[in-house]
């Protein structure tokens, strides 16, 4: 691999974030969901912020047929034992711990019909519940592509207080098309314990009857517990790809290391005049000892300034740290001013392909 990239045009400096670790290299992937955010089958990423994770989904039927959507949210412990479920026949679990908006059966243009459910992640961990599963599914039938437009996403609630009907199109963190003669759709898995949710994209075969969750819990159940061992067996990441282009295109290496209940760290890594391509690679990969080390409140920023004036590689979670009067090439996961900055933006498959 780093052979390969040893071809490709060099770079003065790259830019990496560490956060890149949670997402999957993307295999070939044409029936993905068209996403507000690309993000690959399999990558494992943080919930957004906020005290209430908010699923919605909207959809609009055809002339002269009913459409009728239902979104679902099936509940296990650590184990993926069964523990409940929020859903039409039961809009709220716990003590508010999810709360549906009610069931609607029709969605008629030109307004359509709207459905939430809202997570507390916290006071579901307090109710024994480890695992959350959202659940779009057909109660009728009627494939997702026979809608006039069906689509589905989450945000976060700052509060769990005053949570109402309002969409703010600025909080929404992902917003997915259900394409496709499908009629059952698992967007993601919640780990409610590490506040994280493993992207799955995953649509289930039909079959008669689907339409009461609970009667599948089992079937769900094995669904979500084979889909965390199969997604997290040692799979190549973003991350990994991203120390390949930068240790075999630039011999300065600057990661962004997130801080959690601290300050962020940013670690320089210099090759050295000894160091193979590999052992500089493996060095980075590893976390191993920086040529230099410090912390910095906002990382992102810091890491970016290191490129300013440069020919630089970033690879970064989200679009916010912009470098000044920089060229080279840049990927993003969520957008950002640094898509408006001059550098030349690259997808995930870009970087898979310069291994070709």
């Amino acid at each position: 691999m780093l052979r390969r990239l040893a071809a490709a045009p060099r770079f003065d400096v790259s830019v990496l974030d560490e956060a890149l670790s949670g997402l999957a290299v993307p295999s070939a992937e044409g029936v993905a969901a068209k996403a507000l955010v690309s993000v690959p089958r399999g990558s494992t990423q943080p919930l957004p912020r906020g005290d209430v994770l908010r699923m919605f989904l909207h959809w609009t039927q055809p002339t002269k047929t009913r459409g009728d959507l239902d979104l679902s949210v099936a509940l296990f412990d650590a184990d993926w034992s069964y523990v409940g479920l929020c859903d039409y026949t039961n809009l709220v679990y716990g003590r508010r711990a999810v709360v549906h908006s009610g069931d609607l059966a029709s969605a008629p243009a030109p307004k359509g019909a709207t459905e939430y459910a809202d997570l507390d992640p916290a006071g579901l961990a307090d109710a024994g519940a480890r695992f959350a599963m959202p659940i779009v599914l057909s109660y009728n039938n009627v494939p997702f592509d026979q809608l006039r437009d069906a689509f589905a996403g989450f945000m976060a609630l700052p509060s769990r207080e005053g949570r109402g009907a309002e969409y703010d199109p600025r909080t929404v963190r992902q917003r997915y098309d259900l394409m496709g003669d499908a009629r059952i759709h698992v967007p993601m898995p919640v780990d409610l314990e590490q506040r994280t949710f493993l992207w799955t994209d995953l649509h289930l075969p039909p079959s008669e009857g689907f339409q009461s969750v609970s009667a599948h819990s089992a079937d769900l159940a094995r669904v979500g517990r084979d889909l965390y061992q199969y997604f997290t067996a040692g799979r190549t990441t973003l991350w990994d790809l991203a120390v390949w282009h930068a240790a075999a295109r630039s011999d300065r290496v600057v990661v962004l290391r997130r801080g959690h209940r601290r300050a962020d760290e940013v670690w320089e890594y210099t090759r050295r005049a000894d160091e193979t391509a590999g052992s500089f690679a493996d060095r980075i990969r590893t976390a191993g000892v920086p040529d230099l080390r410090r912390t910095a409140e906002d990382g992102r920023a810091t890491a970016a300034q290191v490129a300013n004036g440069r020919n630089a590689f970033l690879a970064l979670l989200d679009g916010d740290g912009v470098p000044d009067k920089a060229t080279g090439t840049v990927y993003r996961l969520l957008p950002g001013p640094v898509d408006g900055c001059g550098l030349e933006q690259a997808a995930a498959g870009d970087l898979v392909a310069l291994l070709g």
